[in-house]
């Protein structure tokens, strides 16, 4: 046994010829330079090391050219040792990466193919050369977090594909006996459209997979540890309104279209503008879910406040930081959602997170948290910053929440009950809105559904006096107003039929990018919701917006068929081409396609049974007709006398009948040459070798053979047969009788 795996080994490894082919080099290293430039744009490495691997991979592939035909040991042996070394400082950097070993992972596989590149002298070489740049584009498009990375992905695959096409003709010049130039189409033109064809065909495949929780990676990535030595005061600070009164002030607060002015201790609903369309993070979850803040629970007309005047730390030396607060009420029904966050401008120092956030990994020691879970950080969120949040979400179903009964925790009702005095209007339209409901979800529900459909939508409201209350300003003069609004007014009116309700604020789940897998949350995002407690369940979160993310448990949180929304991302790219009103309408067209593909998908999941016996049918009538036009097809005249390169078969068949008679079989993936080459070295000889290449010659050389050659042919052929015969009886012969 141990023999065998030795001789293996030894076969596995043989040295091959040299490999000579320029063309195949150069898209070797043109595919190998386009991985590594994806991978140093994923943020693997930093710009210095970046030059030195590309400029180390140009120099290598040279040298191994250069000395493909000399074995220099030395060379080998300082490759070894360097590789080792590379080996070592990865395990150096696991360490501080161990919840997410991709980037020392890619660092490793740079300074591989670096190492590698001085040492490509056969084919084979170059082929592990491409399997390595594959690996790192993988792991590039595992940390891309941009659909740009489509820019990258598609020289990669035209030079890969280039890489393997002219390998394989090089490998057909050096080991065949003809090779001949096709005729016909170029069999380039039959790449390049090969190479079209197969875009579409991977965008309907990644459109009909259906995105699986199970099947995504749990990766818990997370930045460089920060140095917070400086102290923490546990405030909110905005950078975007780095100049707030510490209280609630008399007058509105200036609107900056750049920053949210919620992100703060209290809540100023009389402030009005349209936020700017800038991306300010992507968050990669398998839920939606808002994208959590802070919370505020004094109404005081005007505004809102966040009463919290004691933080407890979270301190620990080690991730994750798990965030408790004293008496936190117990919570059933709840799963573990896993979201990252990937900041893009500068935020508030609050963790962003689905509620309920439990474990953090953030890159400092220490956090805040009060009593409604809002979580405080020692610094600003900058661009570039990378956590990971271990939320515990509530997975209630509407028929729980109605069945919600139980003990209300100490302080809870007077905290959140409380209202300032306002008009006795209010009260009596949630009464009569909602006072029929049995209980407290139908009248959250009823509410809601009140709000979105008698109140429009609209950023552009005029502002309301400084002292008016917005609730009376909202629903009784103005009808329409923008989300701080909505919320508030579904939190007061809760709040006069004695169910407990206070606002949050943070950002709505965002645009779903297909290609990436990631939410895009904008600025336009900032949103402000509400959340009513329900006895057992905790704190549970209500939409009233119209056209916003509903996630209520009526609403649920969608389904797998993601992939169908990459129909309105390609119609926006292709927008950027074309003139604005064609712009519009094929942003229309992809919505509509988009919208009708994901209903088919729906139908489909819904019925999948009767869907798979159709497509049995379909499949069925197919065969059939395939099977029915073969057998109406003309045939060849079996009269008519076969040509020079029929007989040259002919001749071909009768040699393997023979081998085959002697035991040896020529396997489906067999060449004539490789059946030649198997014959030879089980009967220890090189007649079979030989009329395998006669044969290749007259049946595929570039003219019909000759009269001499086919009786060149048919007397070698006879030798063969001669041969088998022969040693048939021989077997026999010493057979006992």
């Amino acid at each position: 046994m141990f023999k065998r795996a030795v001789e293996y080994y030894r076969v596995i490894n043989r040295t091959g010829p040299s490999e000579d082919s320029v063309r195949f080099r150069v898209a070797v290293v043109v595919t190998v330079l386009i991985s590594v430039f994806a991978a140093l744009r994923s943020g693997s490495t930093g710009a210095p090391m970046g030059v030195v691997v590309m400029v180390g991979v140009t120099v290598g592939s040279w040298y191994s050219y250069r000395a493909r035909k000399n074995s220099r040991v030395w060379v080998k042996g300082v490759l070894m040792v360097l590789m080792l070394v590379a080996f070592a400082v990865f395990w150096t950097e696991v360490g501080g990466h161990v919840y997410d070993l991709r980037y020392p992972m890619v660092r490793l596989f740079l300074w591989l193919q670096v190492l590698h590149s001085f040492d490509l002298p056969t084919h084979r070489d170059l082929d592990f050369s491409l399997v390595s740049a594959t690996i790192l584009i993988a792991f590039a498009g595992s940390l891309s977090i941009s659909s740009d990375f489509l820019y990258i992905i598609i020289p990669f695959f035209i030079a890969g594909l280039a890489s393997l096409y002219l390998g394989h003709r090089s490998t057909l010049a050096r080991t065949s006996d003809v090779l001949v130039k096709g005729k016909g189409r170029s069999p380039r033109w039959s790449f390049v459209l090969a190479s079209i064809a197969l875009v579409p065909l991977t965008l309907a495949l990644f459109m009909l997979l259906p995105r699986l929780p199970g099947f995504r990676s749990h990766y818990l990535p997370v930045s460089e540890m920060r140095d917070t030595t400086g102290g923490f005061e546990g405030l909110i600070r905005n950078p975007g309104y780095e100049e707030l009164p510490d209280r609630f002030p008399s007058s509105p607060l200036p609107f900056n279209p750049n920053a949210y002015h919620g992100f703060n201790d209290f809540l100023d609903l009389r402030v009005r503008g349209v936020p700017a369309d800038v991306t300010v993070m992507k968050v990669r979850s398998d839920y939606r879910a808002y994208w959590r803040s802070t919370a505020f629970d004094r109404f005081i007309g005007n505004g809102w406040e966040n009463t919290e005047e004691e933080y407890e730390e979270v301190f620990s030396s080690g991730l994750p930081l798990s965030v408790s607060y004293p008496g936190e009420p117990s919570r059933y029904s709840t799963k573990a959602v896993v979201q990252t966050f990937f900041i893009e401008q500068e935020l508030p120092n609050t963790i962003f997170a689905a509620y309920l956030p439990r474990d953090v990994f953030f890159p400092t020691q220490v956090l805040k948290v009060d009593s409604m879970m809002s979580v405080l950080t020692p610094i600003i969120l900058d661009p570039g910053m990378i956590y990971t949040v271990i939320s515990e979400v509530s997975d209630v179903t509407p028929e729980m929440l109605r069945g919600a009964k139980g003990i209300y925790p100490p302080g809870l009702m007077e905290r959140f009950l409380q209202l300032p005095e306002m008009s006795p209007e209010v009260a009596r339209l949630a009464e009569g809105v909602a006072g029929l409901e049995s209980n407290s979800y139908d009248k959250v529900q009823a509410l809601s559904a009140h709000l979105k459909a008698k109140y429009p939508y609209d950023l552009n409201c005029p502002r309301q006096a400084d002292d008016e209350n917005t609730v009376e300003f909202f629903l009784f003069r103005e009808k329409r107003g923008y989300c701080e609004h909505f919320a508030t007014t579904l939190a007061v009116m809760c709040r006069t039929l004695g169910i407990p309700a206070r606002v949050a604020v943070g950002y709505d789940t965002g645009d779903f990018n297909a290609l990436t897998g990631y939410y895009e949350v904008s600025s336009r995002d900032a949103h402000a919701w509400v959340e009513v407690y329900f006895q057992v369940f905790g704190w549970i979160p209500f939409e009233a917006t119209p056209g916003w993310s509903d996630l209520s448990p009526e609403a649920g949180t969608g389904g797998n068929w993601e992939g169908f929304s990459i129909v309105p991302d390609i119609g926006r790219a292709l927008s950027k081409v074309f003139p604005p009103a064609m712009w519009r309408g094929l942003s229309r067209a992809a919505e509509s396609v988009s919208g009708a593909m994901s209903r088919a998908a729906s139908a489909v999941a819904g019925h999948w049974p009767l869907a798979m016996g159709f497509t049995g049918l379909l499949l069925l009538l197919l065969g059939v007709f395939l099977k029915h036009r073969r057998l109406r097809s003309p045939r060849p005249d079996a009269c008519l006398e076969p040509g020079p390169r029929q007989k040259v078969a002919l001749v071909f068949d009768r040699v393997a009948e023979a081998l085959a008679g002697a035991g040896i079989t020529r396997r489906l993936s067999e060449t004539p040459k490789e059946y030649g080459a198997q014959a030879d070295s089980r009967l220890g000889t090189t007649l079979v070798g030989g009329f395998m290449a006669l044969f290749n010659r007259a049946r595929y050389g570039p003219e019909e053979p000759g009269h001499e050659e086919l009786e060149e042919l048919r007397r070698v052929a006879v030798e063969v047969e001669a041969l088998l015969s022969t040693l048939q009886t021989d077997v026999r012969t010493r057979e006992p009788a």
